[in-house]
């Protein structure tokens, strides 16, 4: 099957003459360009005419209603909170707990709020509390409270948990 000369587009074409090259592109080619340059000028500025304008976007729908809000919320200062998880009576017991946490574990939607927090734990009195931490000072604040880093399932020891002085 041939195609007649004129319905076969031409690509371009280079014509020579003493050191002197001249290319000549396709009128299809130019005509698309033209087009697309066009095109990506005017859709802007349509948009931005028709802001200036004060031309509303679609109305809401029927069924829906605008309620102003009358209500204020005010802010003040708070005093310092801690919330302390434990007591436990040995660090696993307090490192297993922080392994299977919501902090570390969570339910979607609401959790887990730090899957990638670091469990430890630290000493109080004679029993032991919880601590789950992203930022790496958190060990040092542990580590001031004689306290230690959870790794579950130590193989070294036969894959139970093992808390591990921080130094």
């Amino acid at each position: 099957l041939k195609l007649p000369p004129a319905s076969v587009p031409q690509r371009s074409s280079r014509t020579c003459a003493r050191s002197k090259c001249v290319v000549k592109m396709a009128p299809t080619l130019s005509v698309v360009a033209s087009a697309l340059a066009v095109f990506v000028l005017a859709a802007p500025s349509a948009a931005i005419s028709a802001l200036r304008n004060g031309v509303a976007p679609a109305a809401p729908a029927a069924n829906n209603t605008v309620v102003q809000a009358t209500e204020q919320i005010a802010i003040t200062p708070h005093q310092f909170m801690e919330v302390t998880l434990g007591p436990f009576a040995s660090p696993i017991e307090a490192c297993d707990y922080c392994f299977s946490s919501f902090t570390k574990t969570g339910t979607p939607p609401a959790g887990p709020v730090a899957p990638s927090c670091v469990c430890m734990a630290y000493p109080e009195a004679a029993q032991f509390n919880m601590f789950c931490a992203t930022p790496v000072s958190a060990a040092g604040f542990v580590a001031d409270m004689k306290g230690c880093r959870c790794k579950g399932r130590d193989m070294e020891h036969m894959g139970s948990t093992t808390c591990e002085a921080i130094r």
